[in-house]
């Protein structure tokens, strides 16, 4: 499923498992519409979790550091004021 860039923000602001986040974030890496940053911040969010996103139970120094790329991502995702 493609998620317009329109709804990113959206989306992000509403998810709250880390499986909602990494899904998001691996469409936001993938897409054409997103900017170098945007890209970058979604990819260190996908690289936090690719290797716990499937495991029942994860540390939570890397559940922490998965939070804290997402909401990188989420203030870039924001319209400048």
């Amino acid at each position: 499923m493609t998620i317009a860039r329109p709804d990113w923000l959206q989306i992000a602001s509403e998810a709250r498992s880390f499986r909602q986040m990494y899904r998001l974030a691996g469409e936001i890496a993938a897409s054409a519409a997103s900017t170098g940053g945007e890209k970058r911040a979604a990819k260190r969010v996908v690289g936090s979790l690719r290797d716990v996103i499937d495991a029942p139970i994860a540390a939570a120094a890397t559940l922490a550091k998965a939070r804290m790329c997402f909401e990188r991502l989420v203030n870039l995702l924001r319209p400048a004021p």
